[in-house]
């Protein structure tokens, strides 16, 4: 844990990010949104960077990355961006979710390569003290840029804003698009879902997310066992880069139980999307490619 927490460390001093990171990936996405303002969009680089973090994993049980983090970022960074198809769909996702905000009359600004990552993985480790000093200099920074709003699009980073307040003085508005927008596609077919943990059973956006889907159209199969809320297990995406292996058998054995429900997929996290898609037997979309 302590060469992890090297790593992340290093790499959030040098990069601004838990990984080395060129943050034009992050913002290619944006070409019209107003830089800062009150109301700012936060993605903190999810659905952008998350495509390659498999590829970091798989280097990290191939070669011990932790342990020679602080030596080898320049060179890692170069391994950091993903395919032009999955910037692609990534910027997709969130131009959709801007594009939705504003047919409801919200128009956020962004911080393009100013944005800050959101301290997520360091919360998640367990890395508490580490967490509340970026929490720390995370706020000074919308503070200082007069932001009042932020609009998180994943549920990693929603969470992570919402704990602020819990270690530093933070009275920022943390608001998830989901709870913004409106489904304005009509779609026919059926899905199954996978739930966020965080969205299902932390953060009480469950029914606000399949209110949606339903408003859409879509049909989805469930069964309790499987998708119920206290029932559904985690995708195994969140322990890759410590685990691999422990990761992928997760993912393996929820993919199965979800294909016996349908062979289309619904998920609302990057993290999901990038784990269980290549072991699902089928068509896994994000809800934001699909609805808005």
């Amino acid at each position: 844990m302590e060469s992890l927490r090297s790593f992340l460390k290093e790499s959030l001093d040098k990069y601004d990010m838990p990984f080395p990171v060129d943050k034009k990936v992050c913002s290619g996405w944006a070409k019209d949104l107003p830089h800062g303002g009150e109301t700012i969009i936060f993605t903190s680089c999810m659905y952008q960077i998350e495509p390659v973090v498999p590829t970091l994993s798989k280097f990290s049980s191939m070669t011990g990355i932790f342990t020679g983090a602080l030596k080898g970022l320049s060179s890692l960074a170069k391994l950091v961006k993903p395919s032009k198809e999955e910037i692609d769909r990534a910027y997709k996702i969130l131009n959709n979710v801007v594009n939705a905000l504003r047919r409801r009359g919200i128009n956020p600004g962004y911080l393009y390569e100013d944005e800050p990552y959101s301290g997520a993985l360091l919360l998640e480790a367990g890395l508490l003290e580490d967490f509340a000093n970026h929490a720390r200099r995370v706020a000074s920074m919308l503070r200082d840029r007069g932001v009042k709003r932020v609009i998180t699009v994943d549920p990693h980073t929603h969470n992570a804003l919402t704990r602020y307040a819990e270690f530093v003085p933070f009275d920022v508005e943390v608001v998830n698009y989901l709870q913004l927008v409106d489904a304005e596609k009509k779609i026919e077919g059926e899905f199954t879902i996978h739930d966020s943990c965080l969205y299902s059973r932390f953060l009480d956006l469950r029914d606000r997310y399949r209110e949606l889907i339903s408003k859409s159209g879509i049909k989805l199969n469930e069964d309790f066992l499987v998708t119920g809320r206290e029932t559904s297990t985690c995708c195994g995406g969140p322990i890759a880069l410590i685990n691999r292996d422990l990761s992928e058998s997760i993912a393996e054995k929820r993919a199965q139980e979800l294909n016996k429900l349908s062979n289309k997929l619904l998920v609302v996290c990057p993290i999901c999307y990038i784990t269980l898609s290549p072991h699902f037997r089928g068509e896994v979309k994000d809800i934001a490619e699909v609805i808005l």
